[in-house]
């Protein structure tokens, strides 16, 4: 695709150049005719065969030389010098008043100008999505077209009163007429070639692209789907591992405690008729051992807090993690928290952190949502509303995420409800009662 565009390039220069040369030739002929027919005193003819009064052959000369290379170092400005959109408008607008400029000072003899322009306008316009700005370019390529189409000698001759060039090179000798004539298609005729040129090489560069564009799509789409399967699969590695490791604490800790009750209990039993006194001992030994069995579960759960509760309190930890999210995905939160000095037990806290923790994950991973206010209210209990301004969904199936969020507020003896409308709206409340410590 690369080759394509540097290849348009490379041709757009040789048109450049092409026509500085078709304007200057087209330009002296005004002037070295005019010349001629002075000299030849051939005036009066010239004056009666001409359709209207010619202007300076050196004015037309110079005119058209000094548009032209104007229009050519605009050309090149705005291709070497990368500028802002707005400044590369005003430049491709410029360019179109010089094409015509240059136009009429070459008293419409010479079109190439046009094709020019024409090509050097969707070069400029190949990566614009569609736009007003877009619509008004295509419509001025429309318009010097039109024009283009219209420069006839005939055409031109019956409508207007600019004199034509071929009622100067009618009077040249025959020999220098005929060179003059066989230039000057030669010159219209390689004109047309490189721009036909160029336009297959742009319809070759748009395939190009359109197809690397598609593959490029294709393989994001596969990256996108390898880099869900290794979550995936992380994920569930990360499960496993952690699955395992609480196995072992519970193994280590609550099997080997449950193992020496068994082992006490037992002895109690048989001591029990014969010395209740060692039956007491042995059973104050086995709640020494339930004991420390309830140590290791709770130290065994205490692993699965989030960490910020580990050095924060229950606000400052959902505010920490809000920041977050927010300066990671730009998601702009109003946070209000009219709980107070509450305090709650530890999986209270567990259950409240995971919740507002899912409850924003979803709404940017399914949502999409770029605000949401998330309210602590206390009223006869402690209420939580989470709100965001995501696409919500008109039915709501819920799936692991959703599950997990009843599961964790039954466990406090709370209960949780869903709204998909205006958003999605997640409301929990948790009972007074039995969770302040």
């Amino acid at each position: 695709m690369k080759n394509s565009f540097e290849k348009l390039v490379i041709f757009r220069r040789i048109l450049v150049w092409l026509n500085l040369i078709a304007v200057l030739f087209n330009s002296a002929i005004f002037y070295l005719a005019s010349s001629y027919i002075v000299r030849s005193n051939m005036s009066f003819e010239f004056l009666y065969k001409i359709n209207a009064l010619p202007g300076s052959p050196i004015d037309i000369f110079w005119q058209s030389a000094i548009s032209y290379l104007l229009l050519a170092g605009v050309m090149t400005y705005r291709h070497y010098c990368k500028k802002d959109e707005e400044h590369n408008n005003r430049l491709l607008l410029i360019e179109f008043f010089l094409t015509i400029i240059v136009f009429w000072n070459l008293r419409f003899t010479y079109n190439g100008v046009i094709l020019l322009y024409f090509v050097d306008l969707f070069i400029s316009l190949r990566n614009k999505k569609p736009s007003r700005q877009l619509n008004l370019w295509l419509a001025m390529a429309i318009f010097i077209l039109i024009i283009f189409s219209l420069t006839d000698t005939v055409v031109l001759g019956n409508l207007t009163n600019i004199p034509q060039l071929d009622t100067y090179i009618s009077f040249l000798p025959i020999s220098t007429k005929t060179s003059v004539v066989l230039i000057s298609n030669a010159l219209t005729l390689i004109n047309l070639m490189i721009f036909t040129g160029i336009l297959v090489l742009y319809a070759i560069y748009l395939h190009k692209r359109e197809f690397v564009i598609k593959e490029q799509l294709a393989k994001a789409a596969q990256t996108n789907l390898e880099l869900q399967n290794y979550a995936a699969l992380s994920s569930h590695i990360a499960e496993d591992r952690e699955r395992k490791r609480i196995a072992r604490d519970l193994h280590d800790s609550v099997g080997h405690a449950l193992t020496g009750v068994i082992a006490g209990v037992d002895a109690a039993k048989v001591l029990i008729d014969i010395d209740p006194e060692k039956a007491k001992v042995q059973l104050t030994k086995v709640s020494k051992v339930v004991k420390r069995g309830l140590e290791g579960i709770r130290a065994s759960l205490n692993k699965l807090r989030p960490g910020a509760l580990e050095n924060y309190t229950l606000q400052a930890a959902l505010q920490k993690m809000l920041k977050e999210y927010s300066d990671i995905s730009q998601m702009k939160f109003d946070f209000q928290y009219q709980w107070g000095d509450a305090e709650f037990e530890k999986t209270t806290e567990d259950v409240i952190f995971r919740i507002i923790e899912e409850s924003v994950t979803n709404a940017l991973r399914h949502g999409h949502a770029s605000q949401a206010k998330i309210w602590f209210l206390k009223n006869e209990n402690y209420e939580i509303l989470i709100q965001d301004n995501g696409s919500g969904c008109s039915k709501i199936k819920a799936g692991f995420g959703l599950t997990q969020m009843k599961e964790r507020v039954a466990i406090v003896g709370g209960r949780v409800t869903f709204s998909g409308d205006n958003g999605f709206t997640v409301k929990v409340e948790i009972p007074k009662e039995g969770n302040k410590l």
